[in-house]
């Protein structure tokens, strides 16, 4: 799988949590993933994110059991 290239002056962001180790993380565009799999990467990239866009907006989405992606507030950043 390819992945895009960050552009930290990105300032939305989107991540998706598809199954409790399955990750993906996209930015404004939502047409190729930034990174897809463990969260532990997710996490440093949202990281270096943060340290060089303060006005970054990141959206996280979680599945629920049996139902769509739905936006958690808790986990998001900056909205």
């Amino acid at each position: 799988m390819t992945f895009k290239k960050l552009n930290i002056k990105e300032n939305i962001f989107y991540i998706l949590e598809l199954s409790t180790t399955e990750f993906v993380i996209y930015d404004n565009k939502f047409d190729i993933p930034i990174y897809y799999g463990k969260w532990n990467m997710i996490e440093g990239i949202i990281k270096n994110i943060k340290q060089y866009n303060k006005n970054v907006s990141i959206y996280y989405y979680v599945k629920e059991k049996g139902g769509p992606l739905t936006l958690n507030r808790q986990w998001s950043y900056n909205i």
